[in-house]
């Protein structure tokens, strides 16, 4: 497990263009002229998408699940083990690498990341209305932050509903400018909203062939733990370190 330090509010951020997430590295490099192209594609999708529909179904069927859902007692598959994180736990599968997301202010871990290769599923689950809708109102303030940091942001049909595609302008180490692009990945349950960002290769794919399928799964695992204080909708619902994990200390320093 490593920790990586991030800034980051704890409540689901407004401003979702400045997220960097993930390897600067993974950033795509496009002409001016790929982009344009691309950002007329995703227009005419969105055009075309039925976003209400969407929106008005049930998309839970097969996970992810509430904790009242799901009985802990049965164990996993083999070769998947469950990580008790608080107000989520999560499946991890073989080959992937769990990492912590802690915020710089408060020191506070913000969201789980699951690795596999190339690929990265960032998982945060945040409160939400008892009678939903939530999502609907998050994702235009993500699209109009996108445009406005010089991005892209469009609306597509996905595993849960709509999904939102983002290329994001990003510095990598090398300090060349380039794009980097994500899948966002949203359900709301009861009083909860779990949201998962793709990076890396995986949100270079258009279906849920592998890389992608791996990370479909593990989102669908994710059990959330609402609990039953009071929260304002968005605000994060609090990770915890399991208390049979130890940190990696030289990951932690070089992350």
């Amino acid at each position: 497990m490593i920790f990586r330090r991030r800034r980051k509010d704890d409540e689901i951020p407004a401003d979702e263009a400045e997220d960097t997430t993930g390897s600067a590295d993974s950033a795509e490099d496009l002409p001016e002229d790929d982009e344009t192209a691309s950002a007329a594609g995703d227009d005419e999708a969105a055009a075309e998408l039925d976003v209400e529909a969407l929106d008005s179904r049930d998309w839970r069927g097969a996970g992810p699940w509430d904790l009242t859902e799901v009985d802990l007692d049965v164990e996993p598959l083999p070769g998947r083990a469950r990580i008790d994180l608080g107000s989520m736990i999560i499946t991890g599968f073989g080959g992937a690498e769990l990492r912590l997301q802690v915020a710089e202010e408060t020191q506070q871990i913000v969201s789980a990341m699951l690795i596999k290769g190339d690929s990265a599923l960032e998982l945060g689950a945040y409160a939400a209305p008892r009678s939903g809708g939530l999502w609907p109102e998050l994702r235009e303030e993500i699209v109009e932050a996108a445009t406005e940091a010089g991005g892209s942001a469009a609306l597509v049909e996905g595993p849960f509903g709509v999904e939102l595609r983002r290329l994001l302008p990003v510095t990598t180490p090398d300090g060349e400018q380039g794009y980097q692009p994500s899948r966002m990945w949203v359900v709301e349950g009861p009083r909860w909203l779990l949201r998962g960002i793709l990076y890396g290769q995986a949100a270079l794919e258009e279906g849920l062939e592998p890389p992608v399928a791996d990370l479909l799964t593990a989102f669908r695992e994710v059990v959330v733990r609402r609990g039953d204080e009071a929260k304002s909708p968005g605000d994060l619902l609090p990770l915890v370190i399991p208390a049979d994990v130890e940190p990696d200390p030289e990951s932690a320093e070089d992350a």
